[in-house]
């Protein structure tokens, strides 16, 4: 009975699994449709996935268009309204332009008026002014002709000012050498006013000079005057004359300020040496442009005394 039971059991059980089989069966078939149809939709989401992005990149690029079309659109808003209120000025201004224009216009007919009496009276001053040229040419040819004999005259002038002036001076330094004979001085010495001048025969230092000058009872020459400048540069020699630097200052050997002086241009030149001395010049071409400053070399000197 039990067997029988278990049989009947068995049979139960059998077609039970028979049927799960069965259903395992379909499940698996249902599975691989779905698996095939999953991997469809996949790849269809995929697909569909990268048209999102695009399309989204689109709307993106889309949407920046329309951004920037909205702002050039009020932009074009912005200057249409400019342009409104300029179209109403102009036409204003026009408005004023064309009252402007008639009254130019009656300005003008009147000027038009006036012109034609004046090309008439234009007419009448161009022969006039022919005939005033035609005289101006006579006289340019007389003023060329006077030019040119003032351009003679004036070289005649300059050459007979040039003569005076070297007579001139050849006359001061001749007056100068009469006052040798005023009073004499010892031998050797030269006679100018009331003081006696020593040219020196060799050439020495400035502080030689005046050794010599002081043992000869005088000193290395004072230039007090025009005229004394004219005498001494008239021994026609580079000589030394009496000034020495003290305390970063030109002074006179006779501790004299300095009062009138006849530089060279662009002299004294060595002013700030330590050691300068000052001559008086045969290169300069002006004796009262010829001291000139510089280092001390062997030259000669000119010793001052009273007479």
């Amino acid at each position: 009975m039990e067997k029988e039971q278990l049989e009947a059991n068995y049979t139960i059980q059998t077609n039970e699994r028979n049927k799960l089989q069965n259903s395992v069966r379909v499940l698996t078939a249902q599975q691989n449709q779905l698996t095939n149809s999953l991997n469809s939709r996949t790849i269809e989401r995929d697909q569909l996935q990268n048209k999102l992005s695009v399309l989204t990149k689109e709307k993106d690029q889309l949407q920046n268009r329309l951004n920037t079309r909205t702002t050039e659109r009020d932009q074009l808003k912005n200057n249409l309204n400019n342009k409104c209120t300029e179209i109403d000025q102009l036409q204003k201004s026009l408005n004023t332009r064309t009252i402007e224009r008639d009254q130019l216009q009656n300005s003008l007919n009147t000027m038009t008026t006036e012109r034609n009496q004046l090309h008439m009276n234009l007419t009448i001053k161009t022969k006039e002014r022919n005939r005033l040229e035609n005289n101006l040419k006579s006289m340019t040819s007389e003023k060329d002709h006077l030019q040119s004999s003032l351009g003679s005259r004036t070289n005649e002038r300059d050459q007979l000012q040039s003569s005076l002036n070297n007579r001139t001076m050849e006359r001061d330094q001749l007056k100068t050498r009469l006052r040798f004979y005023e009073k004499p001085c010892l031998d050797g010495w030269w006679k100018f006013n009331t003081s006696c001048y020593y040219l020196s025969s060799t050439m020495e230092s400035t502080g030689a000079g005046q050794k010599k000058c002081w043992a000869m009872g005088g000193e290395l020459v004072v230039i007090d005057s025009r005229e004394e400048q004219i005498f001494i540069n008239g021994f026609k020699k580079s000589v030394w004359i009496g000034i020495f630097k003290k305390d970063l200052n030109l002074k006179w050997v006779n501790s004299k300020k300095f009062e009138t002086t006849y530089w060279m241009p662009g002299e004294p030149k060595y002013f700030n040496d330590k050691n300068a001395c000052v001559e008086i010049s045969q290169t300069a071409s002006d004796p009262f442009e010829s001291w000139k400053a510089g280092p001390c070399p062997n030259k000669h000197w000119v010793c001052e005394k009273a007479g």
